[in-house]
């Protein structure tokens, strides 16, 4: 009778397990267009879908919340309640972990908001304060903040945010960094002839830049050499889409809207951002831009996770 007791215990906890790992993992991404834009939670979650460490063979959902043009940290304001997407009404951002709690928040801290941008003291201590009050609730229902440092621009005031944005991740005791910032500074100076944005769009990545991003997320959140690994064509928005002016410039417009048919991720969106999705556009790298991106990102994210194991005391 004990055995056959012990083999119904050991059954059941093995169902748990096994449904646990049914469930799919939710990528929960906070930010602003620079993380919205390409469907780039969409397209991550394409890319690490079944293959996130630990977690092998399991799907993984995305989701995004804020606003664009903002510093996450407005979040923290009081009685703020001017999110776009991603929130019920009268949900604010940490309600939406505490009642949800996402396994992954993946949190968009950027070079220049840390620099004291967009801060009304003008000292990024507030952006500073924000990410660490977000950490904090992440990890208060079992979940893992993961630091999407971002910042596209080329002078030292940019380098100086990566250093801080370092900092911070060591005082939370980040061990998922995805190093972009990191990774585009390397092609800058490896690379200059490569463009990572486009000529109309310095606000966002182009085609490139979106690439060298994903495959930064590849190899933290898998954890493996993206080297080959990503699709060499892949989704994108279009760059400076004008407004519809003309009536067949309207009609044109609306029969792409008509055509357009959302997953789950682009359906929550606004509306406004299906304009650029219904283009269906893609994009292709050739073989030999795309293994290069793919190193540098698994370089850059392997050299960051050592950094930081280094920095973070057990």
């Amino acid at each position: 009778m004990k055995s056959i007791y012990l083999v119904s215990l050991f059954t059941l906890i093995f169902s748990v397990l096994a449904f646990a790992e049914d469930t799919p993992i939710i990528l929960l991404f906070a930010g602003s267009s620079s993380t919205y834009f390409n469907d780039m939670p969409r397209e991550v979650a394409k890319v690490v879908d079944g293959k996130m460490a630990n977690h092998v063979g399991t799907a993984v959902l995305p989701e995004i919340v804020g606003r664009s043009g903002s510093d996450i940290r407005v979040y923290m304001e009081p009685g703020f309640n001017k999110y776009e997407y991603g929130v019920k009404p009268g949900q604010s951002f940490l309600d939406k972990i505490r009642e949800e709690k996402p396994p992954f928040v993946v949190l968009q801290t950027v070079c220049r908001f840390i620099m004291g941008d967009d801060d009304p003291t003008g000292t990024g201590n507030a952006h500073a304060d924000a990410v660490k009050k977000y950490c904090e609730a992440i990890r208060a229902v079992g979940g893992e903040p993961v630091f999407n440092e971002m910042g596209w621009g080329k002078t030292e005031r940019e380098a100086e945010g990566r250093q801080r944005l370092f900092d911070l991740a060591v005082k939370n005791r980040i061990r998922l960094f995805v190093p972009c910032s990191t990774a585009w500074a390397r092609v800058y100076h490896q690379r200059p002839d490569l463009a990572l944005q486009h000529p109309k769009d310095s606000s966002h990545p182009g085609d490139a830049g979106h690439f060298l991003n994903l495959a930064c997320f590849y190899a933290v959140l898998a954890q493996q050499n993206p080297v080959g690994k990503l699709p060499r064509t892949f989704p994108v928005w279009p760059h400076g889409l004008p407004k519809a002016q003309t009536d067949a410039e309207k009609s044109v417009e609306a029969d792409k809207m008509a055509k357009f048919k959302p997953d789950m991720y682009q359906a929550k969106m606004p509306r406004w951002m299906h304009r650029g999705m219904a283009e269906q556009l893609t994009a292709t790298l050739d073989e030999a831009t795309a293994s290069y991106l793919e190193s540098v990102a698994w370089e850059v994210s392997q050299d960051m996770k050592g950094k930081l194991n280094a920095a973070i005391k057990p």
